[in-house]
């Protein structure tokens, strides 16, 4: 199992390095959480943290965070910045000369936990209840063992274009609360965008076709993209009927890429007024303050098939299985996710809490637009699905494009995605 592991996760990095660079989620047990233990001096004590390179806000947040726990134990921090994360990280595993505490992201903790290269931690000790129940299960084993704690969490919301829906006689609260209503929506939305700034200028709404960003729709009423052996399942009825509905969006014109528009990602092509309605998580906030001139609104995610989804991207604390300062490093993970350390980390880079209880101390609430991201928290589903999640993704983006251009069957499209997607992972095994 080990070996199989290792083969797919260095297959997968890559990909899922991109996902992870993207997203940057009370009661009395938490006190506990915040504070060094009395039972140990470590004052003279050196930890090492193992983060990917952030923008200036996480560095300056992180510098924080490391500058107080340094004050309240004595001992020193020091970062180790890794450029291609997973893969150096990986090989730091297997050399055994990992960082005592690093990230890990949401996505890849299957293969991390399947690999032992991380130490379980005590759920009561670490204080878990107070952390959103569908965010501490991003890091559990299928055995019930915890190995990280979420540090923070980005969710997708519904992000709407004020002024381009007011120009063409549009108010958000006709934007409909049920996916199904979208197509009549969204055709009527671009026909009227088209009359006014001419064909093709504006979209209706701008999507990404990954399924980080669809699978909660593929795999709505029961469906599933991979078996319990992790093979893909791409062209099962029910993911294919789902398909086919998001299909109908692209093919009436009124759902496109960024790249249909020429620009780079969602958050760009909305912020230059290109695009009428997203779906994007709250990291591309601050990028339409600080780099845009757009008055926007947001609101949640749409029900789809009765059941309202949003997506969550999440980060934990882990320990390395290896390391000699076992104790110190549980004192980082319980102060850089407690109540003190998360606000610092929160606060400064940009992030929503994973705990509600800090949540309600930022205040996160006055903020319109943090409040429906962090509303979304409780009901988003994380973006993990075991340890081939990354393969099937690749091939479900080599193969979706003919379907959303109608240029073949979503049924054809799939089986050849499975193919190509159940040949690598047979070959990692």
């Amino acid at each position: 199992m080990k070996e199989r592991a290792k083969k797919i996760l260095a297959l997968t990095m890559a990909a899922v390095t991109m996902v992870s660079l993207a997203a940057c989620g009370g009661n009395g047990k938490a006190g506990t959480a915040d504070k060094p233990s009395e039972s140990e001096d470590m004052s003279g004590k050196t930890l090492t943290v193992g983060i990917w390179g952030g923008n200036d806000q996480e560095s300056a947040a992180l510098d924080k965070m490391m500058d107080a726990f340094e004050k309240q134990t004595g001992a020193k921090v020091e970062s180790k910045v890794y450029t291609d994360y997973n893969t150096q990280i990986q090989a730091d595993f297997i050399a055994k000369t990992a960082p005592d505490v690093f990230y890990i992201d949401g996505n890849v903790f299957p293969f991390y936990s399947s690999l032992g290269v991380m130490e379980p931690l005590d759920k009561e000790e670490m204080g878990l209840d107070s952390y959103y129940e569908n965010l501490v299960g991003t890091f559990m084993a299928e055995d019930g063992t915890v190995y990280c704690v979420p540090k923070d969490v980005s969710t997708l919301a519904t992000y709407y274009n004020k002024d381009l829906l007011d120009s063409v006689g549009v108010k958000p609260e006709d934007i409909p609360d049920a996916l199904e209503d979208y197509k009549d929506f969204l055709t009527d939305l671009q026909k009227k965008l088209d009359d006014k700034y001419g064909p093709g200028q504006i979209t209706a709404m701008t999507y990404n076709p990954e399924l980080s960003r669809e699978i909660y729709v593929l795999e709505a009423g029961g469906g599933s993209i991979a078996d319990e052996e992790g093979k893909a399942q791409l062209s099962s009825d029910g993911v294919v009927e789902n398909l086919e509905f998001l299909a109908e969006l692209t093919q009436a014109g009124c759902w496109k890429t960024p790249q249909d528009m020429g620009l780079g990602w969602n958050g760009e092509v909305f912020g230059a007024g290109k695009a009428a309605i997203m779906e994007e998580g709250n990291w591309v906030y601050t990028t339409l303050q600080n780099d845009y001139d757009v008055n926007f609104g947001v609101k949640e995610m749409p029900t789809y098939k009765g059941t309202q989804y949003s997506m969550a991207f999440t980060v934990g604390w882990g320990i390395s299985a290896v390391t000699e300062e076992k104790e110190l490093a549980k004192e980082w993970v319980k102060f850089a996710t407690g109540t003190e350390g998360m606000e610092i980390w929160c606060t400064g880079a940009g992030c929503l809490p994973s705990r509600e209880d800090v949540a309600k101390k930022m205040d996160v609430e006055s903020d319109p637009v943090w409040k429906v991201h962090s509303d979304m928290t409780k009901i988003a589903l994380p973006w993990q699905k075991g340890t081939t999640i990354s393969i099937i993704d690749a091939a479900y983006k080599n193969f979706c494009p003919a379907v959303f251009k109608g240029e073949e069957s979503a049924k054809d499209a799939m089986e050849k995605a499975d193919k190509q997607a159940n040949s690598e992972i047979a070959n990692a095994q």
